[in-house]
Formats: structure tokens, sequence, C-alpha cells
């Protein structure tokens, strides 16, 4: 085992799922409904060691025999969306606080995501918190998914810090162990069931909830420099020389071991800043702005701190937009998954049905095309500017299928009357086939009086201010005794093309949607 280190900390790993959002509950809670439905058992500690990756997820599970594990996945990808969507998304709890904190000490924030770079992309900006990253990959890159430590390596690689200078807050083993296998400090900050050995044996420290892991990267570093300050012969009443003699010393000393030489080098830093911080006098230590209890402090919370500049995101290249524009401020309107979107998806996921021989066969590549998750990230970003417009557009597409249908049915209508007027004579003398055309439209309209009469007279006896279709029929003052006819005719045709669509689009959307038996 290596030791890990919360100091120096450069760059932050942060899941998407867990961490930020609890979306591998909600997955775990959908799986479980299923399950239920068929009478079959499963539990958080069965579903827990499959949060990996979208092409493992449901792999091995006991659904997997029973239906098509990827369009499968694809369906539960695309109902979390759309209910989050409809109910609204929020980080969890102290997510918010910790983002705040790691920006004040300008220490980088990448997000990494069990699914599609894509949809990572639409829940950070459904939670308005998109534009305060500065790298986000999910498991469609060209970046071996986890628990490869590929995509580990591609944040690194892209910030240039050692993995020594990144700290991983995970939620699952899987991330464990990819971190742990590049020695990385881990935070586990408990989510779908409480740690394990594994997590507890891998793991700088292990939280409850993010507000924990905010207190220990805030008190934790100062705690671990005093540990070693008595041994190191350092502590807060030395002057700078003093320390200087002392740290020379030290190096002199122990020349040949680089991991006490680290521990010198980060207990004298810690001491020097409380000098440069503090006051010494008399042995007694006075702040100036600070409280005698150590408190943290967000910028926004007293007028005497001076608030950080804003840190230009690396994803506002990506992105191609106005760098003054503010993501926050502008209303995002977020739509669900399109057929279109939801069939790539499924193709995307069925990769899960591949051969492991033909996984070990491909060619492992260690770091990411970076050009590639711009190109995803800006196709989102563009995909969202059209789903705005297609959403404005809404009302006026409805619309004009209101008048299709208007249109179609006055159509018909309009040529039943052509012909009638056109064969009056045969229609009135009732001669061969006319008399037959007759009879079956006396039919046919008997049935449409029926329908008017039933939904009339049926709403009359619950609301009686709403006519009969007696007096619908007979005391019409707009319409004449002939003209009530037509306009019954028109309505019902309406109704029937307005019904026909609607079957229409339901038996398309199910095509799409059928994954279960």
């Amino acid at each position: 085992m290596y030791r890990q280190s919360i100091n120096s900390i450069k760059v932050v790993i942060i899941p998407l799922d867990g961490v930020i959002f609890d979306l591998n509950r909600f997955r775990y809670n959908y799986y479980h409904h299923l399950c239920d439905n068929k009478n079959i058992p499963i539990s958080k500690k069965d579903f827990y060691p499959h949060l990996s990756n979208m092409y493992d997820m449901y792999k091995d599970l006991p659904l997997d025999g029973k239906v098509d594990t990827g369009p499968l996945n694809a369906k539960i990808e695309r109902e979390l969306m759309q209910y989050l969507d409809y109910k609204g998304l929020k980080p969890n709890e102290g997510f918010l606080e910790l983002l705040e904190y790691l920006h004040q000490k300008e220490i980088q924030v990448a997000v990494i995501s069990t699914h599609r770079t894509k949809d990572a992309v639409h829940y950070l900006q459904a939670a308005k918190i998109y534009n305060k990253v500065h790298f986000i990959i999910g498991s469609d890159t060209s970046s071996m998914p986890l628990p490869s430590t590929q995509m580990l390596e591609t944040i690194t690689n892209h910030f240039h810090v050692h993995t020594v200078e990144t700290l991983v807050i995970s939620s699952f083993m899987s991330l464990n162990y990819a971190a742990n296998e590049l020695n990385m400090n881990i935070i586990y900050c408990e989510d779908l069931i409480p740690a394990g050995k594994f997590e507890m044996e891998t793991s700088y420290k292990i939280c409850k909830n993010l507000f924990e892991v905010l207190n220990t990267l805030l008190f934790d570093q100062y705690e671990e420099s005093e540990m070693y300050s008595s041994i190191l012969g350092m502590n807060a009443d030395m002057s700078i020389e003093e320390l200087n003699k002392v740290k020379d010393r030290l190096e002199q000393t122990y020349c040949s071991d680089h991991q006490i030489l680290d521990v010198v080098n980060k207990t004298y830093s810690y001491y020097v800043t409380q000098l440069n911080q503090q006051n010494i006098k008399d042995g007694s230590v006075l702040f100036k702005n600070a409280p005698h209890r150590k408190k943290f402090q967000f910028s926004d919370e007293s007028e005497t701190i001076q608030e950080t500049p804003p840190q230009e995101s690396p994803l506002q290249e990506i992105q191609y937009a106005d760098p003054e524009e503010d993501i926050e401020q502008k209303e995002i309107h977020i739509s669900s998954l399109d057929n279109e979107e939801e069939e790539t998806l499924t193709r995307l996921l069925q990769q899960i049905n591949k051969t492991d021989q033909s996984i070990e066969e491909t060619p492992m590549k260690v770091v990411t095309d970076y050009q590639e998750i711009e190109d995803i990230v800006k196709n989102s970003y563009q995909e969202d500017i059209i789903n705005e417009e297609q959403q404005e557009s809404f009302f006026l597409s409805l619309i004009i299928n209101i008048l299709y249908i208007f249109a179609v049915s006055f159509l018909i209508l309009f040529i039943g009357i052509i012909i009638y007027i056109a064969f009056i004579n045969q229609f009135t003398s009732q001669n061969g086939i006319f008399k037959i055309i007759s009879s079956l439209f006396h039919i046919y309209y008997s049935f449409i009086e029926g329908f008017f009469a039933f939904i009339l007279n049926g709403l009359h006896a619950i609301i009686k201010f709403i006519p009969s279709y007696q007096e619908y029929a007979m005391t019409n003052t707009f319409f004449s005794l002939d003209g009530i006819p037509l306009l019954n005719i028109f309505i019902f045709h309406a109704l029937v093309i307005s019904s026909v669509k609607i079957i229409i689009f339901i038996i398309k959307r199910r095509n799409v949607d059928e994954v279960i038996d």
C-alpha cells in the first residue's frame, strides 16, 4: 500500500453518478422494480459491484438472460432523464459548497461518468453547474471505461499533473480500484451501500456525505502536518530562521529518504504559511481577520474577503461560446431524448453483447483523443440549441396539425356533398346502386348520431347546463336542421382522424420502447 495525502492537490475527480447526483440510486430502484414484477429478488449489495460503466452495468444480473441488456440500459437512461427533467435536478447536499471551496483554492475539477459524455453534459446543464467544471469524460470515449485506469490517465494527462497530485472522490468500488492502481488519493463518499473492507483499505478516509468530504479537505491537512511536527522538531512558536535551521538539518540527515523529505517539506511549508498569516508576539498567536476558532468562510459571506475571480473553463473553448455568456443566468430549456437519440444510444449499448474475446483483442489506447471529447461536448451543445428551437415551435406545430385535421375532415364532407348534388335525382329515385349507397349512409349517420347522443346525454345527466342531444339538435338557433347533420359528420371525422394519428404515434413509440415482454 502507498501513503495517501490531501496536501498539494491540484485536480479533483468527481463521479457524476453517486457523488454529484443520485443517479445510481435511481438506476437501482428502476431495476429493482423490474425484478419485483418478475418475482426475482435483488439487493443493493448485488447491484453495487456492477457500478462501473454502461456496457457492464446490467450484465450478469438476474434479468440478463431474460431481456436484452443493451436496449434495457437505453430505456432506463431515457426514462430516467425524462423523469429528472420533469422533476427538476439538483446536486447532492454539500456539493455546491465543495465546488466553491475547490474554486477558491484554484483546484481543477474533472467530472467522470459511467455513461455517455453527452448525458453528463445534459445533467450538468440542467443543474446549472456545467460552466463550473473544467473537464468532462464519459464511458463512450476511446479510453477504456472503468475499472480500467485509462479514463483517469486521460484526466491527469489533460491537466499535466501527477497521480499523487490528484484526489478522487469515489462512490463505488470500480473507481476505487482504478484510482488505487494509479496510486491516487481517494476519499470514499458512501452512496448506495456503506463502505466495505476494500473501500476502507484503499481510501484515505471514508465519509458519509459531501459535508464530511469538505471538512476533511479543510482540516485534515493541518492535522496531518501537526502530527509530524513534534517528531521533526517544528512548532508554531518558531521563527522563520529557526524553521530553516531545522529543515536544513533534517534534509542533511535524511537526504536519501525521499518519503521523509516530502513530509519535512510539507510540514515546513505549513508553518511558513502560518507565519505569513499570523502575528507572533510573546508566544501568543493573534489573528488579524479570523476568529479564534477555526472556521471556513466562503467569499460571499463577508465583505472583507475578496471574491476569487472566475476561472476560465477549458469547456468554454470546446463549446465555442462567448466568454461573457453566463450559463447560470440563462434559462436552459431541457428536452428529453427523441427517438433518433434513443436509437443511437441503443446501438451503442448493444456492444454489451460482444464477446470478451473481441474486447481483449481491441488494441489498448492509453490516452483518449481530446478532439473526440471536444466533438461530443460541441455536438451536445449544438443539439441542445436545436432542441430549444424545436420546443419553441411546439405550439406552431400543434396549430398546424389541428388545421390539417379540420382541412381533411372538411374535404371529405365537401366531396360527399358534391357527389350528392351531382347525382341528386338518382339518390331521390333510389335506383340501383344509389339505393345501396343511400342505405349505407343512413346507417353510418345513425351511428354518428347515436355517438353524439350518448356523449351529450351523459354529460347532461352530470352537468345540467350542458344541453341534451335533443335540445342540441332541435333548439339550435345557429345551425338549420339540415346543417346539424353536416356539423355532426364534420366533428366526427375530425375526431376519427385525430384518433388515427395518435394511435400511429403510439405504435411507432412502442416499437422503439419495447424491450421487456
